[in-house]
């Protein structure tokens, strides 16, 4: 069939039916607009198809940049921070200390004194472990070695106000060895436990024989 823009002429027979009439110009109206029937096949776009999800398979969504940010459960953790400590007392030091030298204890040959550091502070310090003890003269000079250490180490002591801890200092009586005895002392130099800070007291003339000097480590109180 071809398009044609002339109108047909009525028949020689008679007019058409009104209704048939319309009809058959809307079929040529449509086949001329899709191209005329096939002989222009080619320009014909072809029907568009609407793209599908596959079942059960729900659409991409948008990335939300904020959905992407760790939560702040994640990012404060509280159980990831390591525990607090609360500190303990400090070291005691010369400033909240004082020293005295008790009483001789002898036994087999042996002589015991204890070294005696108290707490005049107003809180509570540490001590812990050997103080380093020296013997002095009236002038200052030292009289023989330094005490060595002597004895097993012993749990650190917590002292409160007013309370004391003690080393033992241990030598021999004289003729016990071949060694002679050094000249009586006249002050006794002593480093707490840790401490840089030397402190003195009356030695009470004590003094080191047959070559040993010793100190123990400190121990809670006064005296053994």
């Amino acid at each position: 069939m071809r398009c044609s823009s002339h109108r047909r002429r009525p028949s020689r027979f008679g007019r058409q039916p009104l209704a048939g009439t319309v009809l058959a110009a809307f079929a040529v109206v449509a086949a001329c607009g899709n191209g005329g029937g096939g002989d222009r096949g080619g320009d014909v776009s072809p029907p568009r198809t609407a793209t599908s999800t596959p079942e059960g398979t729900k659409s991409p969504r948008p990335t939300d940049s904020k959905s992407a940010e760790p939560s702040d459960s994640a990012t404060h953790d509280d159980s990831a921070k390591p525990p607090t400590v609360s500190p303990g007392p400090p070291r005691c030091t010369r400033d909240r200390l004082e020293l005295s030298l008790g009483r001789v204890s002898p036994g087999a040959g042996n002589l015991y004194v204890p070294l005696v550091f108290t707490n005049t502070g107003a809180q509570d310090c540490l001590l812990d472990g050997y103080p380093g003890v020296t013997l002095l003269d009236a002038s200052g000079e030292r009289i023989g070695e330094p005490a060595k250490r002597s004895g097993p180490e012993r749990p650190a002591v917590e002292l409160t106000p007013g309370k004391s801890a003690y080393a033992t200092l241990h030598t021999v009586n004289k003729g016990v060895s071949d060694k002679p005895c050094l000249r009586p002392a006249d002050r006794v130099q002593a480093y707490p436990p840790g401490s840089t800070w030397a402190m003195r007291t009356d030695a009470d003339s004590f003094r080191v024989c047959g070559g040993v000097f010793e100190v123990s480590a400190v121990k809670a109180g006064r005296h053994p």
